[in-house]
C-alpha cells in the first residue's frame, strides 16, 4: 500500500513528461512545416500593412504571456482557497488521483500551453508575412518557456507532501 502510495507522483509525472514532450515536439514540427512550404508561400498581407507593427505587437503580446504563465502556474500550485481545493478535491476522488498531483498537473498543462501560444503567434505572423527569422525567434522563446515550466520531481514532491 505504501508503494503504491509512492509510485503515484511518479506515475503522475510521466503522464505530464509525456505531454511535454509532446507539445515540445510540436515546436519542431511548426518549424519543419514553415522551413518546407516557405519557398512555395507568398506574403498574405498587402506592401501597406504594418508588419513591423503587427510583430512588435506579437512581441509584447509574447512578454506578457511569459510572465502570465509563470503567475498563474504559481498561483495554482500555492491556492488555498477552499473553493479550488474542493474543486480539485472533487475531481481527485472521481480519478483517484491525489489532489496535489491533480493540482499540479493542471498548473503544469496551463503554463505549457501558455508557452506554446508564443510559437503559435510565430506560425500566424509566417503564414502573414513569410519572415522565418521571426518565427524562428518566437519558437526559441517558446521552447525556452517549455524548458522553464518542465515537470520537475522536486516540484511535485513539495506539493504533495
Amino acid at each position: 500500500m505504501k508503494q503504491a502510495q509512492q509510485d503515484i507522483p511518479k506515475t503522475g509525472l510521466l503522464k505530464i513528461w509525456i505531454i511535454w514532450g509532446a507539445m515540445l515536439f510540436s515546436l519542431l514540427v511548426y518549424v519543419v512545416i514553415c522551413y518546407l512550404i516557405e519557398p512555395t508561400w507568398g506574403t498574405l498581407v498587402t506592401p501597406d500593412f504594418p508588419v513591423d507593427t503587427l510583430r512588435n505587437g506579437l512581441y509584447a503580446t509574447s512578454l506578457i504571456i511569459l510572465f502570465l504563465s509563470d503567475y498563474i502556474r504559481k498561483y495554482i500550485m500555492k491556492s488555498e482557497s477552499s473553493t479550488q481545493l474542493t474543486r480539485f478535491n472533487q475531481i481527485a476522488s472521481r480519478t483517484s488521483m491525489p489532489p496535489a498531483l491533480l493540482k499540479y498537473q493542471t498548473a503544469v498543462i496551463i503554463s505549457l500551453a501558455l508557452s506554446e501560444s508564443i510559437a503559435i503567434f510565430g506560425v500566424v505572423f509566417f503564414f502573414l508575412a513569410k519572415d522565418l527569422g521571426t518565427l524562428y525567434i518566437f519558437v526559441f522563446t517558446s521552447a525556452a518557456a517549455m524548458l522553464y515550466h518542465r515537470p520537475k520531481m522536486s516540484e511535485l514532491m513539495t506539493n504533495h507532501s
